[in-house]
């Protein structure tokens, strides 16, 4: 089992000794001293900042942008930083210019500093903490996340977020979240850092016209801008509330790999899973009588989207959010499963909908618990599959073909001989309206193809379970040298394995077919690549009619790889591999540790 490095947390990297005791990350950031823990909890911080960080104490130059969004509060906080009238300005000895200033200054009053802008600033937006002084705030100002884009650009985006998005991720209460920028009234206000992060994972979705209308050179270009916006506001942590902060993070982790090279998912899941259990999210709302039902609901269905990536990302849940889930616990309380109980289902306010030009799931109740039906079927298939397995294995594959020396981990992971029985009676009590269904009508609508895609999704989270359940019935039934993933080979060309595989490529050359493959999660390129490497092997080893077929899968299994490049790093990855090797060398060393023992 692969379990990615932790960071140290010792004096000696420059931790203070609150987040050393604590075993917490001590993250100084821009801003130097005290770290965000010291600076939240109102502790003396003691821990060390870098040469950079210290750099960047001092005052910077007066910058400002030609439409600032929180162009007050930053005119505020410069008037603190400046002289009064009544001052007595202190004498440097190596500064007698400055003390001329001063006293120029105190004669005729300061300079003013204020640029002729004009302020523009949108009441759905909850305002900057007022601990944040004139270095951040400009910071934050020259990083763009005091940015929102235009009208026009965020309506497209949010039909984007209500199709593709909040179906798999359902962190929102999404008609307050619509008609809080609808009314704009300051009544209600949303986390700028949640918007951002809606406004990100909904770019991964939106037509490219709109993207080229908002004057972004390539979706990429757009994506690196709203995620910068984002980590730039977590980074001088920026929002109080730590379940906005858990539901940003998710929905900048969730879909698509990160453009950001430093610090990777599992960085940002790592941070997601912490604040998480520090807030106790994954105990149940019930009794809490704090809550209205609205954040019950929200409560419970943010835990199960966090439970459900780390299920399908994470080989192991309890090691990647070190929950220790001790059922006899009687004085904890544990999540109880989501339910249809645990949405909302309505006509949406017309405010609401005039939002996104009236999406038509904002006004059908149908819709809707088709939507929710889906989350909570892959939930309940994420409890009993272990799908993780696929994704990191291949990933470990591609990071380690390239380095022969390097060898894979002999490490067998734990027998689950009763995981496939399991997953045969979900699919028997899977509801008919989460099944897999190609679209009956010849141009199918926007919700129509959502829809189909998050039920292939579910599928093939199915048939990928199922191969690695396969697997651990053979081992259990006494072949030792059946690796714990992926061997066909062994099994009969007629035999199940074989036929998960070919399944898995009629549902992939469906989805290329609807235009849909640069819609495809992140995971979805592992079961590629076992696709490819399957029908590679065949194209050698198979009858006429098996070369000629597998031919033609492999054709098409490319050009998908080819366009997952955008949103997929693995896909990069495996590209790369194949253009910069022999071809065949490639695809032997993939065959031979993925389809052979």
């Amino acid at each position: 089992m692969y379990n990615p490095p932790k960071r140290a947390r010792t004096a000696q990297s420059g931790a203070c000794s609150y987040c050393v005791e604590q075993r917490e990350r001590c993250y100084i950031g821009v801003r130097g001293i005290p770290c965000s823990n010291c600076r939240r909890l109102n502790l003396t911080c003691n821990g060390t900042a870098s040469p950079e960080v210290q750099a960047k104490k001092r005052l910077p130059s007066a910058t400002y942008c030609a439409r600032g969004l929180f162009a007050s509060q930053i005119r505020e906080t410069k008037h603190e930083h400046l002289p009064r009238k009544n001052s007595i300005p202190a004498v440097a000895a190596t500064d007698p210019l400055d003390n001329y200033i001063s006293i120029v200054h105190q004669l005729l009053g300061p300079e003013s500093l204020e640029p002729p802008i004009s302020i523009d600033i949108p009441d759905y937006v909850s305002g900057l903490p007022n601990r944040l002084e004139l270095v951040d705030l400009e910071y934050l100002e020259n990083k763009g996340a005091l940015c929102l884009p235009t009208s026009q650009f965020r309506k497209e985006l949010l039909r984007s977020y209500i199709l593709w998005v909040h179906p798999q991720v359902p962190v929102l209460d999404l008609e307050i979240f619509l008609r809080t920028i609808a009314v704009n009234n300051g009544d209600r206000s949303i986390s700028l850092l949640l918007f951002h992060a809606v406004m990100f994972a909904a770019s991964a979705f939106v037509d490219i016209s709109h993207i080229h209308n908002e004057g972004y050179t390539s979706r990429k270009a757009a994506r690196d801008v709203l995620f910068r916006r984002a980590k730039t506001l977590l980074e001088l942590d920026c929002e109080d509330d730590r379940l906005s902060t858990v539901q940003a993070l998710l929905l900048l982790i969730h879909w698509n790999d990160l453009p950001d090279a430093e610090k990777d998912a599992s960085h940002w899941m790592g941070i997601c899973s912490s604040l998480a259990m520090s807030i106790g999210l994954h105990h149940s709302p019930d009794n809490t009588a704090a809550m209205t039902p609205s954040q019950r609901q929200t409560w419970r269905r943010t835990w199960w989207s966090l439970y459900n990536h780390a299920r399908l990302t994470a080989e192991d849940l309890l090691s990647m959010m070190s929950i220790e889930e001790d059922r006899g616990d009687s004085e904890l309380i544990y999540m109880t499963m989501v339910t249809l109980n645990d949405f909302q289902f309505g006509v949406y306010s017309p405010e609401a909908r005039a939002i996104v030009d009236d999406c038509e799931v904002l006004r059908t109740i149908e819709y809707q618990k088709s939507q929710a039906l889906v989350f909570i079927e892959k939930t309940r298939l994420c409890r009993l599959a272990q799908f993780s397995r696929v994704s990191n294995q291949v990933s470990k594959l591609i990071h380690e073909t390239d380095s022969p020396e390097t060898k894979l981990s002999s490490k067998r992971n734990n027998l689950h001989p009763g995981e496939a029985g399991d997953l045969h009676r979900w699919l028997s009590q899977l509801p008919s309206n989460t099944q897999h269904q190609y679209p009956l009508a010849l141009i199918p609508t926007e919700w129509e193809r959502s829809i189909y895609l998050h039920r292939t999704w579910l599928r093939l989270l199915y048939l990928g379970s199922a191969y690695v359940a396969c697997c651990d019935e053979l081992r259990a039934a006494g072949n030792p040298f059946l690796d714990p993933f992926l061997d066909p080979m062994i099994c009969p060309r007629s035999g199940l394995m074989d036929q998960y595989i070919l399944d898995i490529t009629d549902l992939f050359d469906e989805i290329d077919s609807l235009g849909l493959t640069k819609h495809l999660p992140s995971p979805s390129t592992a079961l590629l690549i076992l696709v490819l490497t399957f029908h590679r092997r065949l194209v050698d080893t198979g009858t006429p009619l098996e070369q000629v077929a597998s031919a033609r899968a492999l054709h098409k299994c490319w050009k998908m790889m080819h366009k997952l490049q955008e949103t997929s790093k693995l896909g990069v990855q495996m590209i790369a591999l194949v253009r910069d090797t022999v071809c065949t060398d490639i695809w032997d060393q993939l065959s031979s540790k993925l389809l052979s023992s």
